[in-house]
């Protein structure tokens, strides 16, 4: 039933299936932007920023709190009757969410452009109940995870690239309505194959049961802190999307987003990273809290030391990379990028840092930080983009997503090492001189900037940081 490969074969299994969904899911962005152009773009991405919302509101925790205790249970048994209360659980929360969804719609600018795009992104809240991969991680069955996820970005791309065009008209929808559709319709396929390989683990399907008001409240308080966490990172993540929706143009929004999703996938590494390590992270904190400190420094050091590049190229080659993908119609998007970059980055930090405190059974502690980079997050933006547009939000998420990363930081310092400068200090260096470098090849094609940059930044990062890392393991391994 429990796989039992080692960590860093979970590991890369992820990153693997995480690299092949988001080279998909790009292909499917640019492709949409292009064909949709910046207006509806911006309307869709409006959707999808709620969507998220209601997504989150109706997971509450659960799926953390549920990887965590199906990690430590052994028995087929034990772990469906545990999976099917949580998700009846689930799918109770799925119908409050979509209820209180239908009242706030209309109260959005973006239901007056099309209000079947915002129902039909809501929806999503109702395939969420069977999306089974949290069960999947627990499980430690990382394979047929990666598989799932590529599945969902795949069958997405296809209906996109494959017949968005064609359905055009169809039906009396335009093209931009049956976006949503596609976006379901990937979802519930990739959910039914999940659905199939965890009922030959567990000897059964998992069918949502009804475990007792008890019961049901029990998990709710365990799950509330990491539900309240991640709503509020939503907030630090994306209220910049939900204020443009409303107090700009959609073109504006459209630029905007183009410009975030690109970045987004750094906030997806984490995460991807996080589902490999905190079923073992979590043991090992039970086990030797000592142990959980050395690796804990030694992937947050590997974590710094491979997104700080993507800072320093973003603010060389931001603006010609956005034109590349999307067109001249969303150079709008360059600038933007130039700011978000380092806000990401800040913003990945600061939650890898929060999912260390969620391994080691202080979710609690992830909490103050969170709410008061969202506090920062919404005034800001609220305070800014009326005056400055778009890189009004950009200057308002960069100051949260800073504020989210030291505060964090403050929390977890008795789990870091000093042993941690060698990484800061080598990636700061290398990025540095990385930037410094590609800054007069602005005539070069982009492609070759990246490839150019990514060769010398790990020609003189990649020896020390090697030799640093080889040096924590052998520490934490006697």
């Amino acid at each position: 039933m429990r796989g039992r490969q080692g960590i860093l074969r979970n590991l890369g299994v992820l990153t693997l299936a995480q690299l092949a969904a988001q080279l998909l899911n790009v292909a499917a962005l640019v492709y949409l932007a292009r064909t949709v152009g910046s207006y509806w773009f911006g309307v869709l991405q409006f959707g999808v920023a709620f969507s998220a919302y209601a997504l989150i509101t109706a997971e509450w925790g659960l799926w953390v709190l549920g990887i965590r205790q199906v990690a430590r249970l052994d028995d087929p048994a034990s772990v469906r009757t545990y999976a099917g209360v949580h998700v009846g659980l689930l799918a109770v929360q799925a119908a409050v969410v979509l209820a209180a969804g239908a009242l706030l719609l209309p109260l959005f600018p973006s239901w007056r452009d099309d209000p079947w795009i915002l129902v039909l992104y809501l929806l999503a809240v109702v395939p969420q109940v069977f999306m089974y991969d949290w069960i999947g991680i627990g499980l430690e069955q990382m394979t047929w995870v990666g598989i799932v996820k590529i599945c969902r970005s795949l069958f997405y791309a296809l209906l996109l690239l494959g017949l968005l065009k064609a359905c055009d008209g169809w039906l009396g929808w335009p093209a931009p309505r049956w976006v949503p559709v596609m976006f379901l319709a990937g979802f519930v396929l990739s959910n039914r194959v999940m659905a199939w390989r965890l009922g030959r683990w567990l000897g059964g399907g998992v069918r949502p049961r009804f475990g007792g008001w008890g019961e049901w409240r029990r998990r709710l308080g365990d799950a509330a802190p990491i539900g309240a966490s991640s709503l509020t990172i939503r907030v630090v993540l994306g209220i910049d999307l939900i204020v443009l929706g409303v107090l700009v143009d959609p073109e504006t929004m459209g630029s905007y987003a183009a410009a975030a999703k690109i970045l987004f996938v750094l906030i997806i590494a984490v995460e991807v990273l996080w589902k490999a390590l905190l079923p073992r992270l979590s043991r090992l904190w039970q086990e030797s809290p000592e142990a959980f400190r050395e690796r804990l420094n030694l992937y947050l050091g590997l974590v710094w030391a491979g997104f700080l590049p993507v800072a320093a190229g973003g603010l060389v080659i931001g603006e010609r990379l956005m034109v590349l993908l999307y067109g001249e119609a969303f150079r709008g998007a360059g600038p933007v990028f130039r700011i978000l970059s380092f806000a990401y980055v800040l913003l990945s930090l600061g939650m890898f840092l929060g999912n260390a405190l969620i391994a080691s059974d202080r979710q609690r502690a992830y909490f103050p930080p969170l709410l008061a980079s969202a506090a920062v997050a919404t005034a800001g933006n609220l305070i800014l983009v009326p005056r400055l547009g778009a890189l009004g939000a950009c200057w308002a998420m960069l100051c949260a997503h800073a504020l989210l990363c030291l505060t964090t930081a403050w929390v977890c310092r008795a789990l870091l090492a000093r042993s941690l400068l060698m990484p800061i200090l080598t990636a700061a260096s290398a990025a540095l001189l990385m930037s410094a470098a590609l800054r007069p090849l602005g005539a070069w094609p982009v492609v070759l900037q990246i490839g150019l940059g990514a060769t010398l930044y790990v020609v003189l990062a990649g020896p020390p940081l090697w030799w640093w890392a080889r040096r924590v393991r052998s520490v934490s391994s006697r």
